[in-house]
């Protein structure tokens, strides 16, 4: 029978650097102090879990970087299979290997993210959200991750924001007010960095500093990956197209409630509809319509929250006439309707 999760139980990831709490969390003592990590930066679960092996590497290298690797045969740990995290009052950057297991992660409010078997999934989450997250099992469980603020994925890459694409802004620092995400192909060499963090037999400094060698080696092949990726993108639609269609994602933003015509937007920028949705998709991984859809329901939450506009104050701001329309669409987007949302 599949476990009910709780929600009421939540547990936020930098929690888990206090001994007592993983103790609560893993149900079982995270290894001493001396025999992985000189201290609790770093700490390693070991137990069993119907008759097979369960280990969790954890290591927090800054108070704003932290990273993890767990493999279980056949299964992880009840809570580690299924849980509820919250972010805190900063947005966080996950980056999700996915070696022997799928995940399923609902941002409560937000949306789901479908994250598959030898895949990398990067997802930056808004400050406040709340994840429920699933492994989907096909054999063993084995995945990495590696969290980060915002400002501490560009002092880690030793990189700017003026050096990161623009197809990554959401990657830079700030905050953002929807959750973003990308996924890559799981390549060999990061299997094999997340295989020897989690078969590494040194122990203090020395496994500190190998684990953090092989975490910034998945770093910098993941965001590069990313960057390719990007560039491929522009490099197929032209930097001419590429910048019509930024002009119309902000045309979009600029105007929620435009009663435009896809034909007529395309107008605006010199293409006709059919380049406009085909090169809008290769950019932006949507569709014109599901990205102002979206970016419009976004923003009619941001307004809710305010609660200085009533509801049908909300809609109308958005592009919605009739009231039915906007609480149906609202309702289908994040699973409650808006008046119940904006008395939370």
């Amino acid at each position: 029978m599949e476990r009910v999760i709780d929600l009421s139980s939540r547990i936020d990831y930098e929690m888990l650097f206090d001994r007592k709490t993983a103790q609560t969390y893993y149900g079982v003592e995270p290894e001493p102090a001396g025999r992985y990590y000189d201290d609790d930066r770093g700490m390693v679960v070991r137990t069993h879990v119907d008759g097979g092996p369960f280990r969790q590497d954890l290591i927090q290298f800054e108070p704003d970087v932290l990273a993890f690797a767990g493999f279980g045969s056949p299964f992880p740990l009840p809570n580690v299979r299924h849980h509820v995290q919250t972010v805190g009052d900063e947005d966080w950057i996950h980056f999700t290997l996915c070696l022997d297991s799928a995940i399923c992660e609902n941002v409560l409010g937000q949306e789901v993210v479908e994250q598959e078997r030898y895949e990398c999934t990067i997802t930056r989450y808004p400050a406040k959200s709340v994840i429920d997250r699933m492994s989907r099992l096909d054999g063993q469980y084995k995945i990495a991750c590696l969290w980060f603020k915002p400002d501490a994925l560009l002092r880690m890459l030793e990189t700017t924001e003026s050096r990161i694409p623009d197809e990554l802004f959401w990657l830079k620092a700030g905050r953002v007010d929807r959750v973003h995400h990308a996924s890559i192909p799981l390549t060999t060499q990061m299997y094999h960095a997340v295989n020897d963090v989690l078969t590494c037999n040194f122990s203090g400094g020395v496994r500190r500093a190998f684990v953090r060698s092989k975490y910034l080696e998945l770093l910098s092949t993941i965001y590069q990956s990313l960057v390719d990726q990007a560039n491929q993108k522009r490099s197929f639609c032209g930097d001419g197209d590429h910048r019509k269609v930024e002009a119309v994602a902000s045309y979009l933003t600029s105007n929620p409630a435009s009663k435009d015509s896809l034909a007529d937007i395309a107008r605006r920028v010199g293409m006709n509809r059919t380049k406009l949705v085909t090169t809008f998709k290769e950019v932006y991984g949507t569709s014109v319509e599901a990205y102002w859809r979206d970016w419009r329901l976004q923003k009619a939450r941001d307004l809710l929250v305010n609660r200085q506009m009533s509801v049908s104050e909300v809609a109308q701001q958005v592009g919605y006439s009739e009231i039915s329309a906007f609480t149906r669409a609202f309702s289908k987007q994040f699973g409650i309707a808006p008046k119940k949302y904006q008395m939370k």
